[in-house]
This record gives C-alpha cells, sequence and structure tokens, in this order.
C-alpha cells in the first residue's frame, strides 16, 4: 500500500477557476482545471543554497521517491496560494517546491499538516496576481458507478489524467483510524499522491492517496480522500496549523445484517455500540452498550470508516448530535466531544512517569522502552516493541536524519531491538570497531525506515 497570514486586499476577490457549463466533455473539462494542478517536491536532509529551479531539475529524473526527496502531486484551493497535498509527500521536508502548469517554480512553506488523514495546506510565494483555483465537490453524495477524472503527475509527468469510476465508498487502507476512502479504478501511480478526483463538472471529490499494488503497480484501485473530510481538515489547518483531536470513550464494531435484524433494524447501516468508557463523554451523553449510531450530525453513518471520518474532526466541546437506534425506537443524544492531548506531548508526559535511569540519549534523541500506552499515544500499533523516541534536540543529528518524537526504533544492525541494554552493547561494538555509525530499522509512523543514525560519545 503506497507506497496564517491574511491575504491582502488586492487578493481578496479572488474567484475560483471557471468551469465550462453543465454537460461539457472530460477535455474541456481537463483543459480548464489543469491551470490549477500542480507538482509537489520536497527535499529531506540539510537545506542547500540551490534556487529553487535548480532543486526541482529535470522531473524525469525524478520517477522515484528517494532518502533525499519526494515528488507528488497536488492542487490550488484558494487564489492566495494555499497548495493541498498528502502528508506523506512532504513530511520531515526541509524545503517544498512546486511547478505550476505553465512550468514556473515557486517555493512554498508548510502552513499545517495532519498525518492520521494525509492531508497537508502549502502556502505558494505570493504574486502580484491571483492563482487559479479549483471547487469543492460533493463528496458525501457521489455513487458507486459515477465517472471521475484523476489529475496529477505520476512519475514525475506533470498534467497527467486518467478516467474511470467510483468503484466503493467506505473503504479503510492501512492502519489509519480514520479512513473513509473512495475507491477509484482510474490509473494513479508513484507521483500522484495529492493530486485532485474530479467529478463530471470538474470539482474535487476527492484527493488521489493510495493504490493497492500487491506487484508494485497500478492494477486498477486508487483510494482518494472524500472532499467533504479534506475541507474539515483543511479549515482547521488553515487557522491553527494543525487538527485538534477529540475523544468520546466509545467503542463501536461493524454491524452485521443478522445482529441489525435482531435489534429490529430493517437495513445493516450504522455501528454497534460495544463499550462506553467510565465517566466519557459518551457515557454523559446517554450513550449505552446495544446502541447502534445511525447518524452524526445529520450524515449517515454506514460503517466503522464512516463515523471514524466524522470523529477525526470532531471540535472540543462542541455538540454534536449522535442519532442512535435502542429498543426499538430512534433517539437523539448530544455528545460533547473532550480534548484529547496532543500525542507529542502525551508521550512525553508518559516518558515522565518511566523508571529513573531507564533513558538512553543518542545523537540529540532521548529514548526509552516502549510500552502500549506510549505507543497508542504516538499513533503507532500497541504491539511495538523497542525504544521510542520522547524527544529531539534541534539541530541534532538526529534531527537532520528525521527522527521525531515518537517513532521507535524496532531493530539495531538488522536484530530485533528488544532492551536499552541491547542497543547500548551495539554502540559500543560500533564505537571499538571504528564505525561512526549505527544501523537501525525505525517505525516512523506509517513507514518503516532503515536509517544510519551517527553515534555520538
Amino acid at each position: 500500500m503506497l507506497a496564517l497570514i491574511a491575504p491582502s486586499t488586492a487578493m481578496a476577490a479572488c474567484e475560483p477557476l471557471r468551469l465550462p457549463p453543465a454537460g461539457s466533455g472530460r477535455s474541456e473539462i481537463v483543459t480548464a482545471v489543469l491551470p490549477a494542478v500542480v507538482q509537489v517536491q520536497a527535499r529531506f536532509g540539510p537545506d542547500t543554497n540551490e534556487s529553487f529551479e535548480e532543486a526541482l531539475g529535470d522531473a524525469m529524473r525524478q520517477t522515484q521517491a528517494s532518502n533525499t526527496q519526494s515528488l507528488g502531486s497536488g492542487f490550488i484551493v484558494s487564489g492566495e496560494g494555499l497548495v493541498v497535498t498528502n502528508e506523506h509527500v512532504v513530511a520531515q521536508a526541509t524545503q517544498i517546491t512546486v511547478r505550476l502548469a505553465d512550468g514556473s517554480i515557486r517555493g512554498a512553506t508548510l502552513v499545517g499538516s495532519d498525518e492520521r488523514t494525509d492531508i497537508a495546506l502549502l502556502r505558494m510565494e505570493a504574486l502580484a496576481r491571483c492563482y487559479p483555483a479549483l471547487t469543492w465537490g460533493d463528496s458525501d453524495n457521489i455513487r458507486v458507478g459515477e465517472n471521475i477524472t484523476a489529475v496529477g503527475s505520476p512519475f514525475g509527468l506533470g498534467g497527467s489524467v486518467s478516467a474511470g469510476i467510483i468503484s466503493g465508498r467506505g473503504r479503510t487502507i492501512g492502519t489509519g483510524p480514520y479512513h473513509d476512502f473512495l475507491q477509484i479504478d482510474a490509473a494513479i501511480n508513484q507521483g500522484n499522491s495529492g493530486g485532485p478526483l474530479l467529478d463530471i463538472g470538474g470539482r474535487v471529490v476527492g484527493i488521489n492517496t493510495a493504490i493497492l499494488a500487491p506487484a508494485g503497480g497500478n492494477i486498477g484501485i486508487g483510494f482518494a480522500l472524500p472532499a467533504a473530510m479534506a475541507q474539515r481538515v483543511i479549515a482547521e489547518l488553515q487557522t491553527q496549523g494543525k487538527v485538534s483531536r477529540t475523544q468520546l470513550g466509545l467503542s463501536v464494531e461493524s454491524l452485521t445484517g443478522d445482529i441489525a435484524e435482531a435489534l429490529g433494524l430493517s437495513s445493516g447501516n450504522g455501528v454497534l455500540v460495544i463499550g462506553v468508557g467510565s465517566g466519557s463523554p459518551a457515557e454523559r451523553a446517554g450513550i449505552r452498550v446495544s446502541d447502534v449510531v445511525l447518524s452524526v450530525d445529520g450524515r449517515a453513518v454506514n460503517g466503522l470508516g464512516g463515523l471514524s471520518a466524522e470523529v477525526a474532526t470532531f471540535g472540543a466541546n462542541r455538540g454534536v448530535q449522535f442519532d442512535v437506534w435502542r429498543d426499538g425506537r430512534l433517539l437523539a443524544l448530544q455528545l460533547l466531544p473532550a480534548s484529547k492531548p496532543d500525542a507529542t506531548d502525551r508521550a512525553k508526559e508518559l516518558a515522565g512517569k518511566a523508571a529513573p535511569g531507564s533513558f538512553l540519549s543518542i545523537s540529540g534523541l532521548q529514548l526509552t522502552g516502549t510500552t502500549r500506552g506510549m505507543n497508542e499515544v504516538a499513533g503507532q500499533s500497541e504491539l511495538a516493541g523497542g525504544l521510542i523516541v520522547v524527544a529531539v534536540a534541534p539541530g541534532s543529528p538526529g534531527e537532520a536524519r528525521g527522527m521525531a518524537v515518537g517513532d521507535i526504533i524496532i531493530a539495531v544492525a538488522g536484530r530485533e531491538l528488544i532492551s536499552i541494554q541491547q542497543f547500548s552493547e551495539a554502540v559500543s561494538a560500533a564505537s571499538k570497531q571504528g564505525r561512526r555509525n549505527l544501523l537501525i530499522t525505525v517505525l516512523h509512523g506509517r513507514n518503516i525506515v532503515w536509517m544510519a543514525l551517527p553515534i555520538d560519545q
């Protein structure tokens, strides 16, 4: 799998790109939207003095992501130069550049990003004119079988277009808890990540994010993040640079047809409540075990993915209405989500409770043994073992390698890592042999990365 500065007065009147009239052919639609679709290149490691033109280089030589750069797609969502792409395209980048459809290059800065929904918002350098921007469509009501168009830069080939249909809805991929993807059969490949998925009118109904590629290439199963979720995430990134998480104290599972029938429901839509935390927002709202959540704020919940998509953008202390089925009748309950501590802050808090002497420092990283609780707040698998990063010193060798709080070192020199003592012995052995680096395997978000970590004293 897979791979705010307020706008100036002069730009306040920027309007979205004008789309062709209803009923226009695909070629007219594509011609109209291409000026708002961009290439995104992220560079990693120490900054350089290269110009943006030099940094972007020849796209045909950048058909594969490497340890120093990543190539993806994006699209402009406001005339002021805001660009949407995937978070995994620009994660840990030290320099971001954008190539417009006319071939010109713009430097870009990261406004904010959200790993769990895989969305990043960029701001291109200002110009004394409006950028062409795409218009959002209705992803909630687009149906399986409807025609769609994917636009992006697969393998660095900018302005590429592929066509297909919506193959499915409510798909979950990977381990992310907040996914509710649209499945499409339009050909998307490496480099398409972050590009727009368009409806028949040229409006954005999704962000192309991933493909199912057991053989390493496209097989006609792609996934796009729905526009409805993307808009809510982008609005929060624009105002505060991150997405604040909330907690409900609610455990649910998929509703089978047999269980639905036993509860007196005519369909299997919704999710079954199997647990309610004591003193949680869900308990205070009156939700009970065996309730079936049918909709949230008027939006139907068709499965776990649908509820997860809603939870992803809940605001703390902003009431939401849960329509639940209980004892043969429909109830409307008001739930007030509670703030969830930031994963990084929570990981540091838990690390502070670790046993004295259980920490190890190397290359500006502070490490300690993992626990299920620390893994959860860091967004990692609760079963991952090894040493978890609880602090990264600014400007340190560890930071330069792209290490971040919440990363887990799961192996050293190719061997599974189970203790601090094992890690210390590996460092000592490498030092005695005169080596300046130690080979480690790191669980970084959804990716497993091999890297050489500098050995310091």
